[in-house]
């Protein structure tokens, strides 16, 4: 699987970094006139979308105003993006690069020294100069993580973070793009827009991008991330997210080598994008290869031979892995040897390509680091003299001090009712949870003293009868169904697999019960069954509903009793649908262990759904057309 980053619009991308630059202003009212002036002027230019005539005016200010390095520097950047609408690349490069250097890396400068450094980056990106492009976001992300970029506006340092986490993980520096990742999420916490949620996907796939060990999805922070990521798009509508959500997600399960789930990811990619039908078909030939379904392989190769076109150096290198590894398994050996001969070539062009550009960058970058250390040294002497200013400027601190304490004390009284408040309603909630999970545990522990007399008392006539063999059987079934009781009675959630074989066990012992009152059915379809052992519900969650058909919907029926169990997935949220042709719900013949199950089960519903799992359902009816009940389960997973 190979797909290139960075998809994140450009446009939403410097929109942020205006806004951020907007908002930065300083202390001074020679300063705050400027800033504004320049902020007015650039207002005008994205009104007007002309930005050649705001390109003399921005020149005239950077001309007159050679003092204040703050102001000079944002014009700089004005201007440079200016220069680069107007389609005047190179000169838009370096004017850039003046607004870079000119300004003194300090505290009060941050976030405009951050987008200085982002800037650069995009545009050096622009040019494909990857290396370049990584130091300068990598250099913004810094100053956010270390805490000297204080902004109004989170997203838009979770724009620098994200490019510099996908551009460091492109170049396998894992450690950065985790901890840039991170902070991302951490400055969105608390941010609920569409923008946030799209950026918290990105964040939680890059940080799943990095887990991935030798176990492939053996690694629970895999599963962690992608389960956090897969609820937050749950609450998104963003449709230019979808390409990146599912790629990254098929490219996890393919170095996972859960084959199915990559296939089934790469499908849903290409529907979302298909502009790029060159990668996706090549994906989907590397994944048949894989799962050895050569005709679908023949079919992907044909696609992507006839988009060969598309394809640019590394592109084409996995499509020529891939056609090795088709040629292979096809018994094409020779050639898959010519295939790998022209792999051989290719690659070293590649790398002797790409050894020749980044020394080039790399030669670049140094020389840029010198100026930038030359730059700090004489920052330490600019700050040496700010501290004797900011001596005189102590008083001014202290009241103003006094006047933010006054305020923090009014704020944390304010925050603590608040936080007291939360308390409450939070053990509130953990209440109930912990009522429900004792009723529930107490409801499991607990077996019909019928049945079991009844089971004994079969038992035994079966020993009178001298059926050994039956009476064995019996015993397994049995002690098989108490000792999974015990079990999921003592779990919160249970995969299905084992809790459709504990039914199954529960069923064909009531069938020794009972002799031809009554048979059954389960059906799966094809997603479920290939997820089958990997899907978890609720624990014994089915069973009152499976008792309740035969316990009480097939008591008084004259006919044979059947029970169809369907389990199907749609959405990510599985549907469990049981019906029988017993008696109803019109009866009136409830017994009340049986209701406090069944309400006890809707309890568990609800309660999932105030945790935030709005898909979770249970409606219980019965049918129009014939006799019997039909109980509807709905379960995100």
């Amino acid at each position: 699987m190979h797909h290139k980053p960075l998809k994140i619009s450009c446009l939403i991308s410097i929109w942020l970094i205006i806004t951020l630059f907007i908002s930065c202003g300083g202390p001074s009212s020679p300063r705050i006139n400027q800033g504004q002036l320049l902020d007015s002027l650039f207002e005008q230019i994205k009104l007007s979308k002309q930005p050649k005539k705001a390109i003399p005016q921005l020149q005239k200010l950077i001309k007159e105003n050679q003092t204040d390095s703050t102001i000079l520097s944002r014009a700089y950047f004005y201007l440079s993006y200016c220069l680069l609408k107007n389609k005047q690349d190179s000169a838009s490069f370096e004017v850039a690069k003046k607004a870079l250097t000119i300004l003194p890396l300090s505290e009060k400068n941050g976030a405009q020294a951050a987008t200085n450094f982002y800037w650069m980056g995009y545009l050096e990106q622009k040019k494909e100069q990857y290396y370049a492009a990584t130091y300068y976001y990598t250099q913004a992300a810094y100053l956010i993580d270390a805490g000297n970029l204080k902004l109004s506006f989170p997203k838009s340092s979770g724009i620098i973070l994200l490019w510099a986490s996908q551009l460091n993980s492109y170049n396998n520096r894992l450690d950065l793009s985790n901890r840039f990742a991170r902070k991302m999420l951490f400055l969105l916490k608390k941010d609920t827009s569409m923008l946030a949620k799209d950026l918290s996907i990105s964040a939680n796939l890059l940080l799943s991008l990095g887990h991935l060990d030798q176990k492939g999805l053996a690694n629970d922070s895999v599963r962690f991330y992608l389960n956090r990521a897969t609820a937050i798009k749950k609450k998104t509508k963003l449709a230019r997210i979808d390409y990146n959500y599912y790629i990254s997600k098929a490219k996890i399960f393919y170095e996972g080598k859960a084959l199915d789930s990559a296939l089934y990811y790469q499908l849903k990619a290409y529907k979302a994008d298909t502009s790029n039908a060159f990668m996706a078909y090549n994906n989907l030939l590397g994944i048949y290869v894989n799962k050895h379904q050569l005709s679908k392989a023949r079919v992907a190769e044909r696609e992507v031979t006839k988009r060969l076109s598309q394809s640019d150096a590394d592109n084409y290198l996995v499509y020529l892995e891939n056609k090795i590894a088709f040629a292979i398994a096809r018994g094409d050996h020779k050639k898959a040897q010519s295939s790998f001969e022209e792999y051989v070539q290719k690659k070293n062009e590649r790398e002797k390509n790409e050894n020749r550009k980044a020394a080039n960058e790399i030669s670049s970058l140094y020389k840029t680091v010198q100026k930038d250390q030359q730059i700090g040294a004489l920052n330490k002497n600019i700050d040496k003299i700010t501290g004797q200013l900011e001596l005189n400027r102590l008083w001014l601190v202290v009241i103003v001090l006094f006047s933010g304490l006054l305020f923090a004390m009014i704020l944390l009284l304010f925050l603590d009712r608040r936080r007291k408040k939360l308390i409450t309603e939070n053990k509130r909630v953990s209440d109930l949870n912990v009522k429900l999970e004792l009723e529930q545990r107490l409801l499991r522990s607990q077996m019909d003293p019928h049945f079991i007399f009844n089971c004994l008392a079969g038992i035994r006539a079966l020993v009178r009868q001298e059926k050994t063999q039956e009476t064995l059987t019996y015993l397994d079934h049995f002690s098989v169904l108490m000792r999974e009781k015990l079990t999921a009675g003592n779990q919160r959630n249970i995969d299905l697999k084992s809790e459709v074989d504990f039914l199954e066990n529960y069923l064909k012992l009531q069938q020794m019960r009972m002799p031809g009152k009554f048979d059954y059915v389960f059906e799966l379809d094809n997603e479920v069954a290939n997820m089958f052992d990997e899907i978890e519900i609720p624990a014994m969650l089915l069973q009152p509903f499976i008792e309740n058909s035969i316990l009480h919907g097939f008591k008084n029926i004259s006919y044979k009793g059947h029970i169809h169990v369907l389990m199907a997935i749609n959405n990510e949220v599985l549907k469990i649908i049981i019906k029988d042709n017993g008696v109803g719900l019109d009866t009136t013949d409830q017994p009340t262990h049986t209701s406090r199950a069944t309400q006890i089960v809707t309890e568990r519903i609800q309660y999932l759904q105030t945790e935030g799992l709005g898909e979770a359902s249970l409606s219980m009816n019965s049918q129009v057309d014939a006799p019997g009940t039909i109980v509807t389960l709905r379960i995100p997973v």
